[in-house]
C-alpha cells in the first residue's frame, strides 16, 4: 500500500480536486499506523471497522465519506501513474455518465517485492523477469522476509526501477479482448482494482451488497445493477498504472459459489448471462461464456433457429435453478431429456451449443 499511496503524490492532477480514503477492514498488520506516518501532500482519510465485515461494506463505508463527484475504486495492490488521474478526468468529460474501467488495458504486473512464499513456479518467473533486465540477485532465493525491489523514493522521484519489475500478466490475448467487447455483459468490466463510478449512481443502487463477505463477485454484481440502469461503461485505453504482484494465495477465489446464490436469489433466473454463470464461470472461461451468449443471442433473431435458441434459454435457467438450490431433481431430468429429443438431428450452431449445455446441464443435476 505503501507504494500505491507514493504513486498518488505523483499525480499531474491537482491536488485539492481529489482525496484519497484508505478504508482498513479490521486489519492487525500496521496499516493504520502505516498511513498515518505516511507524509501525503494531498488529502489521506483513514477509516477502519474495528472487525472484519467484508469487502462490501468497507467499501461502502469509505464511499459514505467521499465528497467528489466520482468515485474511484483503487486496490491497495494497484500502483498508479502520474497520469492517472488526468486521464480519468479526462474520459469522465467525455463520458459523464459512463462507469469507466482500467481493465483490460491496464492490467499487467511488476514485481516490487520478492516474497519468500512465492510458490516455485512464481520465483522462477520473477527470477527470469528481472534477470532479463539485468536486476535479479541470487540471494533472492535464500530470503526469509519480504524483500522491497521498488522503494518509495523511486515512485516519487520516477526513476527508472519500475520499468525493470514489470511483465506482462498472464491474463491470455483473447481473454483481454472479450473483455474490452462490450455486446455482451458489459458490466464485467467493473473490476475493482481500477474502476470510477459516478456518486450520485453509486448510491442509487445502494452501494455494494453487503451480504457479499467473501471474495468474489462483489464487484461484477455492482457492475449488473448498474448496467440495468443502463449506465454505460468504457475502458481506458490508456495503461494508467500496474498491479504489483504477490503470491497467489494471497487472491480469494473469483467464482465464489456462495456470493453466485446470493446473486440468484436477488435477480432471479429469468437473465441468462446469470445463468450461464452455474455452467461456465466467466473467471474460468470467458471466451466460451460470450460465445454461448452471442449464439442465444442471434439464435433468438432468426426464424428458423429461435426453437432451439428458446430451448437453450431453458437449459441455462435448469441449470441455474439446479445451482442454486438442490431439489426438483426427476423434474430437471424429465425436462432436458425433453429438451434432448428436441434438439436431436438439429444442424445449427444454436442446436450444438444446446447439447453440450445440455450435457453440462445433466452433469450437475446428477
Amino acid at each position: 500500500m505503501l507504494l500505491t499511496l507514493a504513486s498518488f503524490e505523483t499525480q499531474t492532477y491537482p491536488k485539492q480536486l481529489y482525496e484519497v480514503i484508505i478504508a482498513d477492514d479490521g486489519s492487525t498488520d500496521g496499516t493504520k499506523e502505516m498511513v498515518e506516518d505516511f507524509q501525503a501532500s494531498y488529502p489521506l482519510i483513514y477509516i477502519s471497522h474495528e472487525e472484519q465485515r467484508g469487502r462490501s461494506a468497507i467499501r461502502n463505508l469509505g464511499v459514505s465519506r467521499a465528497t467528489g463527484r466520482y468515485i474511484i475504486f483503487c486496490d491497495a495492490d494497484f500502483l498508479v501513474l502520474p497520469e492517472f488521474l488526468a486521464i480519468v478526468s479526462r474520459y469522465h468529460r467525455k463520458y459523464p455518465r459512463a462507469v469507466l474501467s482500467g481493465i483490460p488495458y491496464s492490467w499487467d504486473d511488476a514485481y516490487t517485492h520478492y516474497y519468500p512464499d512465492f510458490s516455485a513456479e512464481e520465483k522462477e518467473h520473477c527470477r527470469q523477469t528481472l534477470a532479463q533486465s539485468n536486476v535479479w540477485n541470487p540471494d533472492l532465493e535464500a530470503a526469509t522476509e519480504i524483500i522491497p525491489l521498488l522503494t518509495p523514493e523511486d515512485v516519487l522521484h520516477q526513476s527508472e526501477a519500475l520499468s525493470k519489475l514489470i511483465f506482462s500478466s498472464r491474463v491470455p490475448p483473447n481473454t483481454r479482448k472479450e473483455f474490452a467487447k462490450k455486446d455482451i455483459a458489459p458490466w464485467m468490466l467493473l473490476v475493482t482494482r481500477c474502476v470510477s463510478i459516478r456518486r450520485s449512481h453509486f448510491t442509487r443502487i445502494g452501494g455494494f451488497n453487503e451480504q457479499f463477505v467473501l471474495y468474489g463477485l462483489e464487484d461484477w454484481d455492482l457492475g449488473y445493477r448498474l448496467h440495468r440502469l443502463k449506465i454505460p461503461f468504457y475502458s481506458i485505453k490508456e495503461i494508467v498504472g500496474y498491479h504489483q504482484e504477490h503470491p497467489t494465495h494471497f487472491r480469494g477465489n473469483v467464482f465464489n459459489t456462495d456470493n453466485l446464490k446470493i446473486m440468484y436469489k436477488a435477480y432471479g433466473f429469468n437473465d441468462s448471462s446469470l445463468n450461464l454463470f452455474a455452467l461456465i464461470p466467466p473467471s474460468e472461461n470467458l471466451e466460451k461464456y460470450k460465445y454461448t451468449l452471442r449464439v442465444l443471442r442471434r439464435g433468438i433473431r432468426s426464424k428458423a433457429t429461435r426453437s432451439s435458441a428458446l430451448l437453450l434459454r431453458r437449459t441455462l435457467r435448469i441449470a441455474a435453478r439446479r445451482f442454486y438450490k438442490q431439489n426438483n431433481t426427476l423434474a430437471y431430468k424429465r425436462s432436458l431429456r425433453w429438451i434432448k429429443r428436441k434438439a436431436k438431428g438439429r444442424k445449427s450452431r444454436v442446436a450444438r451449443v444446446l447439447r453440450g449445455m445440455v450435457l453440462k446441464t445433466e452433469k450437475l443435476v446428477k
